[in-house]
C-alpha cells in the first residue's frame, strides 16, 4: 500500500510540473490529434510483477509444538496481455485487459528441532493465472502529448496450474495447493505519453486478493495458516 501510494504522489506531482515546464518552450502540434476520439482501440501490454501473500497465522501456535513462525517471500514474475478500451467521455475509459501472469511465492515455516536448533522449510508455490481485470480509468486532461491517469476496479482471476483437485503423489512430501479461482480488487495510476504512430504508457498498480485462496489439508502447513490471500504489485508497459 505505501509503494502505491508513493507512486500517486508521483504522478500528482507531475502533472502539477510538467506543465509548467511544458509552457516554456515553443507549442509544438500534438501527436495523434484525433487518437482520443474514437470509440474503442486495442494493443497490447507486457509488465513485472512482485507477487506475496497477506497471510495470517493461526492465532495460537500451540498445538503445533515445533512450529515457531510463519511467513511469507515474495517474488517476481512477468504479465503479457490484449488490451481492449471503450472511450466512455472526455475523463473516463473502460479497459479490459486479459493477461497471462507468471507468479511465484514462497511460505516459510520455522521449525523447532529438538528444542534447540532452528530451521526453515520453505514451500514453494507456483501460479500461471489467467486474470481478466474490468477497470476504469480515470484521465487528466491532455497537455501536448502527455495524460497522467488513476485506474481501478475488480479482477478475476483463474489459477491453471492449480494442485487443488489433485491427490498428491507422495505422502512424504507436502505441497501448498491454492484453489483455482480468486477475485481482487485493483487501483494504480500511470501516464500515457503519445508517440508518432501509437500510444505509450508506464503503469504502477496494486492487486488486492478477496478470498482466502489456501486448500485446507490435514497437515501442520495449512493447520497454522488462518487465510491466505494473494498481494501483487504489477509495472506494466502498454502499446495501444
Amino acid at each position: 500500500m505505501k509503494k502505491l501510494a508513493l507512486y500517486i504522489i508521483v504522478v500528482i506531482l507531475g502533472a502539477y510540473f510538467l506543465p509548467l515546464h511544458a509552457q516554456r518552450k515553443p507549442p509544438q502540434a500534438p501527436n495523434l490529434i484525433n487518437y482520443d476520439s474514437k470509440k474503442f482501440h486495442f494493443g497490447f501490454m507486457i509488465g513485472y510483477n512482485h507477487a506475496n501473500f497477506a497471510i495470517k497465522p493461526m492465532t495460537n501456535l500451540n498445538p503445533f509444538d515445533s512450529l515457531m513462525i510463519v511467513e511469507t517471500t515474495p517474488m517476481s514474475g512477468f504479465n503479457i496481455g490484449i488490451i481492449s478500451d471503450f472511450h466512455l467521455g472526455e475523463h473516463f475509459n473502460l479497459r479490459i485487459i486479459p493477461e497471462i501472469s507468471l507468479i511465484d511465492r514462497i511460505i516459510t515455516y520455522n521449525i523447532k528441532y529438538n528444542n534447540s536448533t532452528l530451521y526453515q522449510v520453505n514451500k514453494k508455490i507456483e501460479s500461471v493465472n489467467l486474470d481478466i481485470p474490468i477497470l476504469i480509468k480515470f484521465k487528466s486532461i491532455r497537455m501536448q502529448n502527455m495524460r497522467f491517469y488513476v485506474i481501478a476496479g475488480p479482477q478475476y482471476s483463474i489459477d491453471l496450474a492449480s494442485q487443488a483437485k489433485k491427490n498428491s503423489l507422495s505422502t512424504d512430501v507436502v505441497k501448498l495447493k491454492l484453489l483455482r479461482s480468486d477475485v481482487q480488487a485493483q487501483a494504480g495510476a500511470g501516464i500515457d505519453m503519445y508517440m508518432n504512430l501509437f500510444k505509450f504508457a508506464i503503469e504502477f498498480k496494486m492487486s488486492y486478493g478477496m478470498l482466502n485462496l489456501l486448500k485446507k489439508e490435514d497437515n501442520v502447513y495449512t493447520n497454522s495458516i488462518d487465510y491466505l490471500r494473494s498481494k501483487v504489485f504489477h509495472l506494466s508497459f502498454l502499446f495501444e
